[in-house]
């Protein structure tokens, strides 16, 4: 009993140890604050790794640019991470990680003004968040959530792991997520459009003088359209095929595990 006794003490006594040692664990930060003057219609883009991104317009002639750096490996992990950044053509901002093990986490928040331009925003494993900007924003995050609102002009958006949330925006680009919801509103159809994720639900506001032919279909949900001027040719619970408001430009619309909700935009 005593040999048991202590070797249950000694178990004891590594566990706390092994928990302590990771509780110590700190955090290593440095900011970064840069400030541009760009000229009106540039292009921006942008690539990260790790950590979240977001985009904002403001009222400001100058775009601004702020990032953390972060690692629990001290800083020679965060020396080895550089943020480049190019403003010869476009503006390219850019994380440089020439050694995935560095594990260094670089969340930036830029601040652009009216008349540039988002083009592609590229996120490894991040959240990308994008409000009140002009441009064709092409975005796209491995693992992360993408919330976009009030951008003149097309949006495209694709996540492996999250939710997809794009409202106020001109229109639509494809949309499509492996594993996370979808939300979005579409107020013009300029070409055709895919929307689809395999397993989350799809939410679709639709514009109720738009123009469309739909088709909508699910493995494992339902699908539902009110108030909408939809003629359907084809009507199950689980699938949907038919023109709105004579006909269209094609939406297609997907899911394998989740429902599919279509209502009119408000």
């Amino acid at each position: 009993m005593g040999f048991k006794k202590a070797l249950l003490v000694l178990m004891v006594f590594i566990l706390i140890l092994f928990a302590a040692s990771g509780c110590s664990r700190t955090v290593t930060r440095e900011q970064f604050l840069e400030a541009y003057q760009i000229r009106s219609g540039t292009i921006i883009e942008v690539y990260n790794q790790n950590g979240t991104v977001t985009i904002s317009g403001w009222d400001q002639d100058k775009v601004e640019i702020a990032a953390v750096k972060e690692s629990f490996r001290g800083q020679a992990a965060l020396d080895e991470v550089e943020i480049f950044i190019d403003i010869a053509e476009k503006l390219v901002i850019q994380t440089v990680n020439p050694d995935d093990s560095a594990q260094v986490t670089v969340s930036y928040e830029i601040k652009v003004p009216e008349d540039l331009v988002i083009g592609i925003i590229e996120c490894s494993n991040g959240n990308i968040n994008i409000d009140n900007v002009t441009g064709n924003p092409d975005i796209s995050t491995s693992n992360g959530t993408i919330v976009v609102s009030g951008v003149n002009g097309i949006v495209s958006a694709r996540s492996s792991n999250g939710n997809l949330t794009i409202t106020g925006v001109k229109s639509l680009g494809n949309l499509r997520t492996s594993n996370g919801n979808i939300e979005a509103e579409l107020s013009l159809l300029h070409d055709d459009l895919e929307i689809g994720t395999s397993n989350g639900s799809v939410s679709l506001a639709l514009s109720t003088n738009l123009r469309a032919d739909i088709e909508a279909s699910t493995s494992n949900g339902t699908i539902s359209a009110s108030n909408l001027n939809i003629f359907a040719t084809e009507l199950e619970q689980a699938s949907l095929v038919g023109t709105m408001n004579g006909g269209g430009n094609k939406i297609t619309i997907k899911t394998s595990n989740g429902s599919i909700n279509l209502t009119p935009l408000r």
